[in-house]
């Protein structure tokens, strides 16, 4: 591999943990630069939500998802 392949697939991999450890909602262009880099770990780690995008299980959090609801729910 040449110094810029090296570089080019370093910024690849950082991009990709970005997405899988920030990201609650990944839109199809991002599920599947995930998928193309770890098609397992992005299969297992995702759910999909139709039109729109995946649920990134890495992040979401169903605490803060009913905190978040019960907020709406009493106006704050």
């Amino acid at each position: 591999m040449t110094t810029q392949s090296n570089y080019e697939a370093s910024q690849d991999l950082n991009k990709y943990e970005m997405l899988m450890n920030t990201k609650e909602i990944l839109t199809q262009e991002e599920y599947d630069f995930c998928f193309n880099w770890d098609h397992v770990e992005t299969r297992q780690s995702t759910s999909n939500l139709g039109e729109r995008g995946y649920l990134n299980l890495n992040v979401y959090s169903e605490a803060d998802h009913h905190e978040s609801v019960q907020r709406r729910e009493r106006g704050y």
